[in-house]
């Protein structure tokens, strides 16, 4: 089926062809298949096409997804069979919270960091050489023909955004103006010197800006607000619960948690909190020459086991390998980064990237690195990342045969389901040891925690000082990485939910499925037939897997038109 054109979808007359005389002509599978090619190269244009921030264009994409949104309203889901009901839901609930968070957020005026590409010119930037290549060049130079325009928007269009948000921006001003300099003295020939030149110039402006005129009116909210937060949860994710119950849900996990990760720190040494225990352990760390390779080793046997025990049914051919982390990207990425299949080719590698050890490094700094990466901790990301985890799922995604199921990516699901593997392969035995188990622990503790922080954070019962601390005093996080993972947290809120929360949810539908069914056997009977569905809410997998009605919500649909 030829693609609709997502510029199409604001063309006068759309809503009425969709809502008028095509219904007569056209099923309305055939309509919402149009919608969701129609979405789906929306996505795409996104990834690739320059973003307009101003007012303008956030009003501009605001409508165009509105308009899809009223166009999928048009389509009566009782017309379709369940698999389509699920993904008109599915996508009526995606855009209806999209549309609901650029309200809330208001990024235009509150988000000084955006108008500055700060870590595209920071990759290129870092790796500026004589030897560059021809399409290097053009992309820096691309990047700095624009930066006049985006700037003079930000100072036009920026109101009173959060304090917080203005420091980021300007400590990422301060960085992008020092590599540009260090650039201009490179004996290069493109960009041109001229454009070079006054980027410099207009960052210099743009810094006085931010520290002069912004900073002094930085007193925005960040905070969500708790029914944006309900809305999320009921309408993107169709859950029944709302932050107060995901709240006392994350509280009573990440108690349940500090007493099993205590069992087991007991046994290694009772004399000492599991605190400390664990610590000793990154003492127990691979080698800098040999990083990759105590990734490697406990990937290919957790590979070795998923296939053995038939947990999934992966395609011949898979793997995953592990690289070093390329070296534009190693400021942004310090220790690594997973890239898994895609969904709109046939590919079967994964990677592991791991940011190497460098020359550069200080002694201390190079043994901080290693002890992150210590060997009862490689075992847990094997699993995570790659098998049964993000890896073998996003494989076998791409075997359901609607593209909507293959490029959803929801944090409930995929997130979720990283996490659910750690437990489900200590259980079948893979994860052994009381050293791993207490790392396993320490993880699900800091994905616990994030489910306190994020709803404290966003309906105002907890302000990012007091968030800092509980990681830093709870789960012994060191304050710097702290504060940096809070304000992941501000940024994107409901997001980290989705790993202990995704985990729980999916664990209560195999205990379903086991109630309706029994125990699978092989445990691919259950596990293929979960992952194929796609990374979608689980109260939608739910209703799939085991032929169930569509969750109710608290929402109508007709909500937020």
């Amino acid at each position: 089926m030829a693609s609709l054109s997502w510029k199409a979808l604001l063309a006068a007359g759309t809503l009425a062809v969709i809502q008028g005389h095509a219904v007569a002509s056209e099923s309305h599978s055939a309509q919402l298949d149009k919608l969701i090619d129609a979405y789906i190269e929306s996505q795409r244009e996104e990834g690739v096409a320059d973003p307009v921030f101003s007012p303008a264009g956030f009003e501009a994409e605001r409508q165009s997804r509105t308009a899809l949104l009223q166009a999928l309203k048009g389509i009566d889901p009782s017309r379709l069979d369940l698999a389509l009901q699920i993904d008109h839901r599915f996508l009526v609930g995606v855009l209806e919270s999209d549309i609901r968070t650029a309200r809330a957020q208001r990024r235009w005026a509150n988000d000084p960091a955006m108008y500055l590409p700060a870590r595209q010119l920071g990759k290129l930037l870092d790796t500026a050489s004589p030897a560059w290549s021809a399409d290097q060049k053009q992309e820096l130079e691309q990047l700095l023909k624009r930066l006049p325009a985006s700037l003079a928007e930000a100072r036009k269009s920026l109101q009173r955004p959060p304090s917080r948000f203005t420091r980021e921006a300007i400590f990422q001003a301060h960085s992008t103006l020092e590599a540009m300099k260090k650039y201009a003295g490179i004996a290069v020939d493109e960009p041109n010197p001229a454009i070079l030149e006054t980027s410099i110039k207009v960052l210099e402006q743009h810094l006085v800006f931010l520290e002069q005129e912004l900073a002094p009116r930085s007193d925005g909210n960040w905070a969500f607000g708790e029914e944006n937060y309900n809305f999320i949860l009921q309408r993107r994710w169709h859950m029944t619960a709302d932050a107060a119950e995901i709240l006392a849900r994350g509280r009573r996990a990440f108690e349940d948690t500090v007493a099993l990760a205590t069992e087991v720190s007991q046994r290694i040494d009772p004399e000492v909190h599991w605190t400390e225990v664990y610590e000793r352990l990154k003492d127990n760390h691979p080698s800098a020459e040999n990083l990759k390779d105590a990734y490697q080793r406990p990937m290919d046997a957790a590979r070795q086991f998923v296939r053995s025990r038939q947990i999934l049914t992966l395609p011949d051919g898979e793997r995953v390998i592990t690289l070093d982390t390329p070296a534009a990207m190693r400021r942004s990425s310090p220790f690594g980064t997973f890239q898994s299949v895609s969904p709109f080719d046939d590919g079967l590698e994964g990677r592991l990237y791991l940011t190497p050890v460098e020359d550069w490094m200080t002694e201390s700094q190079k043994q901080n690195r290693l002890r992150s990466h210590h060997l009862a901790w490689t075992p847990v990301i094997a699993v995570h990342e790659a098998y049964p985890g993000h890896h073998a799922h996003f494989l076998k995604v791409r075997e359901h045969p609607r593209i909507l199921r293959r490029v959803a990516r929801e944090s409930l699901f995929s997130e979720g389901w990283g996490l659910y593997t750690e437990e489900l392969m200590f259980r079948w035995g893979f994860l052994q040891g009381d050293a791993v188990r207490l790392t396993q622990l320490r993880n699900r503790l800091w994905r616990a925690a994030r489910v306190i922080l994020d709803v404290s954070l966003h309906t105002g019962r907890m302000d990012f000082e007091s968030a800092v601390n509980f990681l830093v005093e709870e789960v012994r996080f060191d304050r710097y990485a702290a504060e940096l993972e809070v304000g992941m947290y501000i940024r994107r809120p409901t997001y980290v939910l989705g790993y202990l929360i995704g985990m729980q949810e999916l664990e209560q539908l195999f205990a379903d499925w086991v109630s309706e069914h029994g125990e699978p056997d092989p445990p691919s009977e259950f596990f293929d037939r979960l992952l194929t569905v796609g990374a979608i809410p689980p109260a939608l997998a739910r209703a799939e897997i085991l032929n169930k009605p569509l969750p109710q919500t608290g929402f109508s649909i007709e909500q937020n038109k």
